[in-house]
């Protein structure tokens, strides 16, 4: 199994995979040569997407690929799909899953630019808003304040209360937020005492995507050729040093630079 990300929240996606299926190996990119995806183009995340499964492919017997980005996946999945013969599992806002939980109709989406202005979300939203409100922020700054979290680095509490300003300002705020990036799940205790209540109902990406992975593996039930799992990087710099002790809990046999340009 292949998954790759720009980032760590990428590596947030996979703890929760580690722990409901902790016999699956596999092959972690980390693209920080390219990080953040939320703000480039989508032929450009296309072409990188295509670039890095086909440079495992090459080198690895891989059989399903998991994009564990929610830019990503709303603008690359199917043409993804139609590229390659194998299952391609991508993380998409559960906007759905908001509306069956909501009390006060009032739904806020959070996510990066290039994910809330995708074709994929706009349509959703464009459906829904006559059932519910939906509250949208699209911001690429959340991200990086996830890298400097996980790196054990402090960050800003006033550019994170910043970036939700539009949501306190008003008397009614969404009472279920949906996690559109999965850099966010890093931020939840930060992003509820923000909003300054305890009856905000968070909805992450992860629980589709989980289960089809899950059925994957139950399906075919077959012996994993790779035995070991491997972590990838684009770029060495300093923030990936800083991370390094962080990746200990992953038990990565080995961790290597990959070149993908």
């Amino acid at each position: 199994m292949l998954i790759f990300d720009s980032g760590a929240g990428g590596l947030s996606f996979l703890k929760i995979i580690n722990k409901r299926m902790p016999n699956i190996k596999y092959i972690y990119i980390l693209d920080n040569e390219a990080f953040p995806y939320g703000n480039k183009t989508e032929l450009f995340l296309i072409e990188r997407s295509i670039k890095i499964i086909n440079i495992i492919k090459k080198k690895y017997p891989i059989t399903i690929v998991v994009i564990a980005c929610n830019t990503v996946s709303t603008v690359a999945l199917s043409t993804l799909r139609k590229k390659f013969n194998f299952p391609i599992i991508g993380i998409f806002p559960r906007i759905k899953a908001a509306e069956k939980i909501t009390k006060n109709k009032i739904i806020g989406l959070i996510a990066t630019k290039r994910t809330i202005n995708s074709s994929y979300t706009q349509n959703i939203i464009y459906k829904k808003s006559s059932c519910n409100i939906i509250k949208v922020i699209g911001t690429n700054k959340l991200a990086l304040i996830a890298e400097k979290k996980i790196r054990g680095l402090k960050f800003s509490k006033i550019s994170l209360a910043n970036i939700f300003k539009p949501w306190n300002q008003v008397q009614k705020k969404p009472d279920t937020i949906i996690l559109g990036c999965t850099h966010f799940l890093l931020l939840k205790k930060e992003i509820k005492k923000i909003l300054c209540t305890p009856y905000i109902y968070f909805i992450d990406s992860t629980e589709i995507p989980l289960l089809q992975i899950k059925k994957y593996f139950a399906k075919f039930n077959k012996n994993q050729i790779i035995q070991k799992n491997i972590f990838f990087y684009s770029e060495y710099n300093k923030e990936l040093r800083e991370l390094l002790f962080f990746l200990k809990q992953y038990d990565f046999y080995t961790i290597q630079h990959i070149i993908i340009n």
